[in-house]
């Protein structure tokens, strides 16, 4: 469970630490001169149409990785990809080479980083005019205490965020967590599968009257009690991540990571990104 996030001209900087367990926001880059601003609205003043990302390269060999840092990658037209920046307390930092697409989907991988102890990523998808509907990606997340995988919704200055994360110390749950105010509502929930087994859709429904969370097209959560704001209001932003938990002491949440012995690699595979009104 992220704690919400305040713009700043590099990135949303933390808010506060939450009153469960002590991590960090996730930081979403205020869009840079590189950024057209004809690809970033202010708000939701018509109703969205659906969209659809595969998140997979043109590539016809599975394991062909195409980096985000290559011009080819159609990736760079889609998102907004961080680098070199990301929340001071994580662990990490996010790096445009951590993410990879193939064939098989899009990875986001943690590293060894000069700058922190850690590399990680993430994607903020440059579609507009989020508004209420249907939000879906497909994942596999890992079993490695202390690495989080993340698919979200956020609003300016911190001030909404809609969660989906899970968390490497325990692959079998899944945390659905709305945030406002600066005050979380994260529910626990059982998969019934290991996450970081194969692939499995997660969803998030947002609707004025009320949030509700699938997955595999299963409800497993729903609240009308904390109201998100006004999508033709408030710019949201849609995102996905892959990154380290710096904090032992969480409640066991996320535990703090340590990179496996052995090589073993860690990341998160993304696909089928898609959205329905």
């Amino acid at each position: 469970m992220k704690s919400l996030s305040t713009l700043s001209l590099a990135l949303i900087a933390t808010l506060a630490f939450s009153t469960i367990h002590s991590t960090t926001a996730a930081a979403l880059p205020h869009p840079t001169s590189n950024d057209n601003d004809a690809t970033i609205s202010t708000a939701a003043t018509k109703a969205r149409t659906g969209f659809f990302e595969s998140l997979q390269s043109s590539s016809s060999t599975p394991n062909s990785g195409n980096h985000a840092t290559s011009a080819s990658n159609p990736l760079t037209k889609k998102f907004i990809i961080p680098n070199e920046t990301g929340p001071e307390r994580w662990s990490c930092i996010y790096m445009a080479q951590s993410i990879t697409s193939s064939s098989q989907g899009t990875s986001i991988a943690i590293g060894k980083s000069s700058k922190k102890p850690y590399s990680c990523g993430e994607l903020i998808s440059r579609e507009t005019n989020l508004n209420y509907g249907r939000y879906s990606v497909d994942m596999i997340s890992t079993n490695i205490k202390g690495h989080v995988s993340g698919f979200f919704l956020i609003a300016p200055n911190g001030a909404s965020e809609i969660d989906i994360e899970l968390t490497g110390i325990n692959s079998t749950v899944g945390w659905m967590n709305i945030w406002k105010d600066g005050k979380q509502h994260p529910i626990k929930i059982p998969l019934g599968f290991d996450a970081s087994k194969g692939w499995h859709t997660y969803t998030i429904e947002w609707r004025k009257e009320f949030l509700a969370w699938y997955v595999d097209g299963k409800q497993v959560h729903k609240q009308s009690e904390v109201a998100t704001l006004d999508p033709r209001k408030n710019l949201y932003k849609l995102a996905l991540n892959s990154w380290t938990n710096a904090v032992e002491n969480d409640g066991g949440w996320a535990g703090r990571f340590n990179m496996p012995s052995g090589g073993k690699e860690v990341k998160t595979q993304f696909r089928n990104l898609r959205y329905t009104p």
